[in-house]
Formats: C-alpha cells, structure tokens, sequence
C-alpha cells in the first residue's frame, strides 16, 4: 500500500463510516469504497505478470506522472517528471484526472481507459481534462519514451511491494 493511501486510509474510513451510517444515496458505494481502503494490502498480480505489465509500459507512451486512486474512485497526480511531457503540457500536483482523449475517467469506463492508454505509443497526442481547484483545465500533451531511470525505479519500488507482501 502506497505510503499516501496509509496515511489517507484511518481518515477516509471514519468520514466514510459516519456518511454510511447516517443512510441516504450513495451509502452503498461508500461502504464499498471503505471496504476497499480497509482490505487493499497492495498488489495481488504474481511477480512474472507485473513484469510482463512494467514491460509494456516502458515501450508504451510515457506521460511522466505519478498519481494514486483515492478511495472515492478519483485519480490524483503526485508527483510530475521533470522535462516529461506532462510537465510541459502544465500538469500539477494535486490535479485530479478527470478524461482521457474524451473519455471520462471512472470506474465504469475504466477497461475503455485502460485499452485506449495501451493503444498510446512515443509520439502519440493525447488530451486530458483535469479538475484544478474545482476547476476544469484541458491539457494536451505529446507522449514520450519512458527514460530507463524512472524505468528501473519503477520495477525496483514494485518489487519492493511483493517482498513486503511475501514477508508478512
């Protein structure tokens, strides 16, 4: 589990609790998403599939951003790359993805997402709508290669997961 989502979790299951608890729409969907927070423990895929995924991703377009799923289903940017294409299309730290290429970023379309990102390669256009302060922005970015450092950091950070993961 990210170190962010550790800090996030406790909070997000007490605001959530109280909102479940106190009934309404959506109540449903919160206790699924604290349910979530409360059981993810990292990730699930064997050590050879994550492989096979990171490698794909290298030769894939690469955006340069870090970002986690909050327990609400939204994706928030951590971190940008310095000189990557998505510091040079403006994204910031705490901007929350909202579409890619058009199509809304949400659990419903997230297979749609999903394959439209693999389809992406070096050199690939894409157009992105990010909620800034509430605000939408449209940012548009050219993708490039994944530079071979953040590469190996990458593999290194995810395998760090599985022997966590192993030794518990």
């Amino acid at each position: 589990m990210s170190r962010s989502m550790m800090l996030v979790a406790p909070l997000a299951m007490f605001a959530l609790a109280s909102s479940v608890l106190a009934g309404g729409p959506g109540c449903e969907k919160m206790a699924k998403n604290a349910a979530y927070v409360a059981d993810h423990k990292g990730c699930s895929a064997t050590k050879e599939e994550c492989m096979k995924h990171m490698a794909e991703a290298k030769n894939g377009g690469w955006l340069g951003i870090r970002y986690d799923h909050t327990e609400d289903g939204t994706s928030v940017v951590n971190d940008v790359f310095k000189g990557s294409p998505a510091e040079r299309a403006g994204f910031r730290s705490g901007d929350v993805l909202y579409s890619l290429n058009g199509i809304q970023i949400n659990e419903a379309n997230a297979e749609l997402v999903g394959s439209t990102w693999k389809s992406l390669k070096p050199g690939s256009v894409v157009s992105y709508t990010v909620k800034r302060a509430g605000i939408a922005k449209d940012l548009t970015a050219t993708l490039g290669s994944m530079p071979e450092d953040v590469y190996q950091a990458m593999v290194a950070e995810h395998m760090k997961e599985h022997a966590d993961r192993a030794s518990n």
